[in-house]
């Protein structure tokens, strides 16, 4: 499977040293940390703040993997799998940093949209060349007799597709926008998985774009307000909107964490959904 260098280490002596002989590179946390243990880095002096912060969060000599820094377009490929075939949900991509230009910290995810544009087929056969077929092969290999949903976090840069990051489940927020988008019932692709018929099965997608906002308490992803009413969601039309770090309190909505509300519009073209969504989102 096509994927980026890396080095493995749980002392911060070697990551200083990794980090001086490679200078940018992307450091991770090897462990759980809700979407907020990777550090982008752009030069040594960058990563070698991101190392400090790691070890704040984590302990000074927490397991950390750095990986060579790839540079590209990332797009997301998710679907479901019987163990042997493959269907793929449309590509989509998401959007990791907190500010609009991709600037600020790398979040759970402030938005998703699908389709893809300028994905051309040759792209997409790159893709189930260098990765998906591959790890399909693997799959059978290592006997997991896995079916359910696998996402492929891929990086598309001048070499081409790299692979960024398995999944086992839909992505967050990518699911707000891929589940929408499909025109086929969930729950026959699901069962097509599970019987094994899934090469046999068609799935159909609707026109358009689909675009997701996610709406955030100030502060976030550090630390943020919650309890917080919310108001105006009476008077949202023609949008869907999911709740994610919501509660109830009687008749009232109050926010409860970070990532608050996903609003989902669908247009002709990309802009399309997109000003749909923020005409809407200023009503809440």
């Amino acid at each position: 499977v096509a994927t980026a260098g890396f080095h493995e280490t749980q002392s911060k002596k070697d990551a200083q040293d990794i980090i001086e002989k490679y200078g940018k590179c992307v450091i991770k946390y090897d462990g759980l940390a809700a979407g907020k243990g990777v550090y982008v880095c752009h030069s040594a002096a960058e990563s070698l703040v991101a190392l400090d912060a790691l070890g704040k969060a984590f302990g000074d000599n927490c397991p950390l993997i750095i990986e060579e820094l790839l540079s590209g377009d990332e797009v997301s490929i998710i679907g479901v799998t019987d163990g042997k075939s493959f269907l793929s949900f449309s590509p989509s991509q998401d959007h990791k940093q907190l500010l609009d230009g991709d600037l600020g910290p790398n979040t759970g995810g402030m938005g998703a949209y699908t389709p893809v544009p300028g994905l051309s087929d040759k792209l997409l056969r790159d893709i189930d060349e260098r990765i998906i077929a591959p790890t399909m092969r693997g799959l059978a290999a290592e006997q997991f007799n896995y079916r359910g949903f696998i996402y492929f976090g891929i990086m598309v840069t001048q070499k081409g597709p790299f692979l960024l990051e398995y999944n086992v489940r839909l992505g967050d927020p990518e699911a707000e926008v891929l589940l929408p988008a499909l025109k086929s019932p969930l729950a026959e692709i699901l069962d097509a998985a599970l019987a094994g018929r899934l090469a046999s099965y068609t799935a159909e997608f609707h026109h358009g774009f689909f675009a997701d906002v996610v709406l955030v308490s100030g502060g976030y992803p550090k630390g943020y307000n919650t309890g917080c009413v919310i108001s105006g969601l009476d008077a949202v039309e023609d949008v869907i909107v999911f709740h994610s770090g919501t509660e109830k309190d009687g008749e009232k909505i109050l926010s409860a964490g970070g990532r608050v509300l996903n609003v989902i519009g669908q247009g002709t073209t990309l802009d399309d959904a997109l000003a749909k969504i923020y005409r809407e989102a200023e009503k809440i």
